[in-house]
């Protein structure tokens, strides 16, 4: 299902205003499974930055698959990156007795990765390109990294009603959910 032109207006809309900690301005969101599934599209609005992030990292040493293999399983793992926090997420949302957020929560995570993409192509390109000294490049990195996270966390304590230290607690599972399956998709490259 492909969102309309309008539809993700709204929803990129809704989660710039978590960017901005801004909880008041973000509008009413109907959830059904229509919408949730629609908030998937936000994948395909990623796919360019991840491709550049993709591109533009040399991987050390060099891969022993060839260029095909390289390009399916990055892609393998780019799908499989946007369907395993969310799965993981609703078992942790059934533990904490949540689940009645868990739809409302993924719709606004998934828009919400469009910014962050956005975020770290455009940290990623001026760290790249040397435009700051090293000592403040690594600080504005920090800053946008703390930055992010910052507002995912805002997101997940505004979606689930939760407090600062379970939205925190979520947020780091998905860094680490995140790292192992970076960890496997490298491991793949060198079989």
């Amino acid at each position: 299902m492909i969102p309309t032109l309008a539809e993700i207006k709204t929803n990129l809309g809704d989660a710039l205003q978590y960017m901005r900690f801004n909880g008041a301005q973000i509008t009413q969101t109907t959830v059904n499974t229509e919408v949730f599934w629609k908030s998937f599209f936000a994948a395909v609005l990623c796919i360019p930055g991840t491709i550049y992030l993709t591109i533009a990292q040399p991987l050390e040493p060099e891969p022993t698959v060839d260029l095909f293999a390289l390009f399916l399983i990055d892609s393998l793992f780019y799908i499989i990156n946007w369907i395993a926090y969310p799965v993981m997420m609703h078992l942790l949302l059934l533990l904490h007795k949540k689940e009645g957020r868990f739809g409302l929560f993924i719709i606004h995570y998934n828009w919400l990765q469009v910014w962050q993409s956005l975020v770290f192509v455009g940290l990623f390109f001026i760290l790249q390109t040397d435009l700051l000294p090293a000592a403040l490049a690594s600080f504005v990195s920090l800053i946008s990294l703390i930055y992010i996270l910052a507002a995912q966390a805002h997101m997940t304590r505004t979606t689930l009603e939760t407090g600062w230290f379970a939205a925190s607690a979520f947020v780091i599972f998905n860094i680490v959910l995140a790292q192992a399956i970076h960890a496997l998709n490298q491991d793949m490259m060198y079989l």
